[in-house]
């Protein structure tokens, strides 16, 4: 008699006794020698469940002894719960094997040598065997959300700047908890303040591996990079989503909120995020996202009747580039606007962003209303901060509904939909978090006072950056500040989100963040503070 044998362990215990792979191993060889049965191959499988049909050498083995060839003549196994802990899986792998003509035999089972009774005792250990498997998931789901709520990590890939340590012991069982890795946690503060300030990823990336940082002994990537800057948890809190008794995820108000160390604040962690989606290749052409022209996108034509854009158009074989209306470009319109070389009106918006709106007398006319202490204003501001944290909450719950359509698989991640909305969310949330920044700031009685001083280096420093050597960190402060560049023969008009300046002056420095239209104003140059 020719035999394959199959081992199996997906523990290193199951129903209380050692059965390791070499103690089946061993038992099997022990049995082919008293009864002469000749073993021609063995298959072993290892930290694999028996529910699971996705076992590399248990299906290797099926399909060796079914494939017509009569390889074998028995498939010799420790215990029938090794073959399989499911009912359907156990009776199709039974019957391929059958109608190959080859038999399942349990050495330390015996259901008797008649074939029905025999098939009888075979099911019904089957049977118990499922059972126990289904028994043993939900006490284990149920220790693991218990664990969790005792704020206790359940296991799985530990996120880079973070490593688990024994926080207490139950017996054998050993307590996990995250906290941080110094070396690492500042490799991920590092890489936020770079997007922050408005620096791309693949900047990043290079930069990086330039200096010789790794990912755990692994280059960074843009995808690595990506994980990074998505990854909630470092805000302080990671999400429990073991299933439930029938083997459900739970839904997002029966997640379990896990406390760990926190790397990266909240506002930071949104201002990146938003940042990032305003700068994704599904929201906006990947030549706007990805190019160093600083007002593609935002460049309009100002002629009557035309709502085209502007695009760049090189000349004399790429020796000049000119601003051109779209429509001239594209669709072979006539447009009399004008044609305007890259760098004199790149060099325009600099030159009027500066004097125009980074100014201290012109800023201070922009903020004149940040400065007002009225008790009418602090009850308008008030409100207003009621507004935005009950609009924050609302951005952050469809945020996860969001991602929970993806994760059940009711909508892809590339879907535009989910894309577009994702985005917009993104950058909504951003800008709410940014404004209650601002309205605390100004309901905090001056414990943050903007003064003629306060004003001058905020101005300083953001047209530092404006002038900075990085054509991609240049173009992300214009865009921040400038939303729209309308340019018809008459004249340009250039507008912007006024949120910005508040926020950036309240807090001391110019962030960067993915706006949206919300509840905000814009400043626009040749005009007064707001009309």
């Amino acid at each position: 008699m020719r035999a394959y044998i199959y081992l199996r362990l997906s523990v290193d215990k199951e129903d209380g006794k050692a059965q390791s792979i070499d103690a089946q191993r061993t038992a099997i060889h022990d049995y082919a020698r008293r009864n002469n049965i000749e073993i021609v191959e063995e298959f072993a499988d290892t930290g694999l469940s028996g529910q699971s049909s996705k076992r590399p050498a248990f299906n290797r083995m099926i399909e060796q002894a079914t494939d017509g060839t009569n390889p074998v003549d028995i498939v010799l196994i420790y215990r029938i719960a090794r073959l399989a802990r499911n009912m359907r899986l156990f009776f199709n792998s039974l019957d391929g094997l059958a109608d190959a003509g080859v038999e399942v035999i349990s050495i330390t089972e015996n259901f008797g040598e008649n074939r029905r009774n025999k098939r009888m005792g075979q099911t019904i250990s089957a049977m118990v065997a499922e059972q126990q498997a289904i028994d043993a998931s939900i006490y284990t789901s149920k220790s693991r959300r218990e664990n969790a709520r005792q704020g206790f990590y359940n296991g799985g890939p530990v996120a880079f700047g973070y490593e688990t340590y024994v926080a207490r012991k139950d017996g054998d069982k050993e307590r996990m908890k995250l906290r941080i890795v110094p070396a690492e946690a500042a490799v991920v503060d590092q890489i936020f303040n770079w997007a922050d300030m408005g620096r791309g990823g693949r900047w990043i990336v290079n930069t990086l591996n330039k200096r010789g940082t790794t990912l755990r002994g692994a280059k960074f990537s843009n995808g690595n990079l990506s994980g990074i800057l998505k990854r909630i948890t470092y805000t302080g809190v990671y999400y429990d989503r073991t299933v439930d008794d029938d083997g459900n995820v739970p839904d997002p108000e029966d997640w379990i909120a896990v406390p760990c160390p926190v790397i990266i604040d909240q506002a930071r962690f949104d201002r990146v995020n938003a940042l990032r989606a305003s700068r994704n290749p599904r929201r906006n052409a990947p030549h706007i996202v990805a190019g160093t022209n600083m007002l593609t996108g935002i460049c309009k034509c100002g002629m009557p009747s035309c709502t085209s854009g502007l695009g760049i158009q090189s000349g004399k074989s790429g020796q000049y580039y000119y601003y051109v209306c779209d429509a001239r470009i594209n669709k072979g319109k006539t447009c009399d606007g004008p044609r305007m070389r890259r760098e004199v009106l790149d060099g325009l918006v600099l030159d009027a962003v500066e004097q125009q709106v980074l100014a201290p007398n012109r800023l201070h006319a922009l903020l004149a209303d940040l400065l007002d202490l009225s008790d009418q204003k602090r009850v308008q501001r008030e409100a207003e901060l009621t507004y935005a944290r009950t609009e924050q909450t609302r951005l952050r719950t469809a945020i996860e509904n969001l991602l929970i359509l993806v994760e059940t698989g009711r909508m892809g991640a590339r879907d535009p939909i989910f894309a577009k909305r994702m985005d917009e969310n993104r950058s909504a949330l951003a800008a709410s978090t940014a404004r209650i920044e601002t309205l605390e700031t100004q309901l905090a009685k001056g414990s943050r006072r903007v003064t003629p001083t306060t004003i001058k280096k905020f101005g300083e420093t953001l047209s530092a950056r404006l002038r900075d050597e990085d054509a991609t960190l240049r173009k992300a402060y214009v865009r921040m500040l400038v939303s729209k560049v309308t340019v018809s023969k008459e004249q340009i008009t250039i507008s912007g989100p006024k949120a910005v300046l508040e926020n950036g002056v309240c807090n001391g420095v110019p962030r960067l963040m993915g706006m949206v239209p919300i509840f905000d104003r814009e400043w626009c140059r040749l005009r007064d503070s707001n009309t």
